[in-house]
């Protein structure tokens, strides 16, 4: 699963830095990956990047990172959950299925199929929010 978080901009010294990007910059977001069981209660973040501006190229850059710690771990990752902003709807058309969107894909390493899923909350509350507008 794949999850923006709106933080407050701020950054903290208490023997190391916190609240900056990997370029230096004040952290407004953080992009989340999380991974949960299918047959398990498990559920656990594997990584957040502090983000200033997230744009499909970093986040494709996040995602290909967390697949080789995932792969390193023998973790059989079988679906990708994103909400439906521009951004994620971007990341799946664009950079995983090159141009044109696809229930899934072929991981280039396993040879085996990734579902991709737009998570149903979000997708019933931006019909709600749109309803009441």
């Amino acid at each position: 699963m794949i999850d923006e978080i709106y933080v407050v901009s701020h950054v903290n010294y208490s023997g190391e830095v916190h609240g900056l990007t990997a370029d230096g910059q004040v952290a407004s977001t953080l992009l989340c990956f999380m991974v949960k069981s299918m047959v398990s209660k498990y559920k656990d973040i594997v990584a957040i990047y502090p983000m200033d501006k997230l744009t499909v190229a970093k986040q494709y850059d996040c995602y290909c990172d967390v697949m080789v710690l995932l792969r390193g771990i023998d973790m059989n990752v079988v679906a990708v959950s994103v909400d439906n902003a521009a951004t994620n709807r971007k990341f799946f058309t664009d950079y995983l299925c090159n141009g044109t969107l696809s229930t899934s894909i072929t991981d280039a390493v396993t040879n085996q199929p990734v579902f991709l899923l737009f998570d149903p909350v979000h997708c019933i509350k931006n019909v709600y929010n749109n309803f009441h507008s």
